[in-house]
C-alpha cells in the first residue's frame, strides 16, 4: 500500500515516487551544456595531478583547446578522463577523440542518470525549475555527494531556504575553489530560488 510522504508545503502526497512525471527541461539542458563546454577529445580532470602540471607550465588552456600533453608530462595521473559535455568513465582515454553523436549519447545517458538520482533521492515535491537545478548538481558532482549532502538533509526536512543556502558550498575541485564551479552553483541556486518563490506564491 502506498504511504503518504509530506510535501514541504503542507500538503500531502500519496506515493513513494513524486517526481516521477518531471523530465529534464530544455532549460535544465542549456544550463548543463554551457556549464561544461563540449570538447570533442579526451582532457584531464581539472584536479589532476596531470591538469595541476599543465596549469603550472600555462598549458591548461592550449591542451584544452586540442594541443598536444608534453612528453614529459604523460605518467602523470589525469584521471578521471573527460569528453564530450563532461562525461568521465572507463569509456573515456587518453588521446580518444570523440565524435558528436557519442557526446549527446553520452549526455543523454548522464543527464537520465542525474534524474533518477533526484527522483530517487528526494521526499518532497519539486516544480521544473527547482528539479532542473538539482539534476544539473547532481550531474556535476554525482550521486554519492548529492546523497551525503546537507542540502539533500535540509531540503528533506522541509528548510527550503537552508537548502538554497547550501548550493554555494559546492565550489571545489581538488581542495580549490573553481570560478567556472561558483558561477554554476550561482545559476542553479538562482533556477531553484525561483522554483521555490513560484511554489509559494501557488500555495
Amino acid at each position: 500500500m502506498a504511504v503518504p510522504i509530506p510535501y514541504r508545503r503542507g500538503l500531502f502526497h500519496w506515493g513513494l515516487h513524486l517526481n516521477e512525471d518531471l523530465k529534464y527541461s530544455d532549460q535544465g539542458m542549456s544550463l548543463t551544456e554551457n556549464a561544461e563546454t563540449l570538447v570533442l577529445f579526451a582532457y584531464p580532470d581539472p584536479a589532476s595531478p596531470l591538469a595541476k602540471a599543465l596549469q603550472a607550465r600555462g598549458l591548461w588552456q592550449r591542451v584544452l583547446a586540442g594541443g598536444a600533453i608534453p612528453p614529459d608530462l604523460g605518467s602523470l595521473n589525469g584521471a578521471p578522463w573527460t569528453g564530450g559535455w563532461g562525461h568521465t568513465g572507463p569509456d573515456v582515454r587518453p588521446g580518444m577523440v570523440i565524435t558528436r553523436d557519442m557526446a549527446v549519447d553520452w549526455l543523454r545517458a548522464d543527464v537520465r542518470g542525474a534524474e533518477a538520482v533526484v527522483k530517487r533521492d528526494v521526499k518532497v515535491a519539486l516544480n521544473q525549475e527547482e528539479y532542473d537545478a538539482l539534476v544539473d548538481l547532481v550531474f556535476n558532482i554525482g550521486s554519492g555527494n548529492f546523497d551525503a549532502s546537507t542540502l539533500l538533509r535540509k531540503l528533506n526536512t522541509g528548510d527550503t531556504d537552508g537548502a538554497i543556502a547550501e548550493f554555494a558550498r559546492w565550489n571545489l575541485a581538488g581542495g580549490k575553489v573553481l570560478g567556472g564551479l561558483v558561477k554554476r552553483r550561482e545559476a542553479e541556486r538562482v533556477l531553484f530560488r525561483l522554483g521555490a518563490n513560484h511554489a509559494r506564491a501557488a500555495a
